[in-house]
């Protein structure tokens, strides 16, 4: 089964960044879904991966760029947008040698975070 609205994931151990960012997704007709960890992601994706993720870098658990590591090796891979308060350069550099679309310092404005999303559904 296709769908013809994008689905956008949001992986991201802040509740209110979650709510926000799933609001932001569905006032553009996009499809959104929210996780608190990497491995409730995980779970979820048995029957169809999203056609992005939104990552936090820094999770509980399994981290956002040994998710990205995993994802990048499935028969799919997914496009993701890092997002983090962390100002480390080398996490930056890393995350885009490693096939980020995109990485967002917080906080970062609505069009910044569309404009990547909609880079990595092109």
């Amino acid at each position: 089964m296709s769908r013809t609205r994008p689905m956008i994931a949001v992986i991201d151990d802040d509740d209110s960044v979650r709510r926000a960012l799933a609001r932001l997704i569905r006032s553009v007709g996009w499809q959104g879904q929210t996780f608190a960890t990497a491995e409730d992601f995980l779970k979820s994706t048995d029957h169809q991966m999203p056609d992005c993720v939104i990552l936090d870098i820094h999770l509980p658990g399994m981290g956002g760029l040994a998710l990205q590591k995993e994802l990048a090796s499935a028969a799919r891979p997914v496009p993701i947008v890092f997002i983090t308060a962390d100002p480390d350069p080398c996490l930056r550099e890393h995350s885009l040698r490693s096939g980020a679309v995109a990485f967002l310092h917080k906080p970062f404005d609505d069009r910044s975070l569309l404009d990547a999303v909609e880079r990595a559904l092109a």
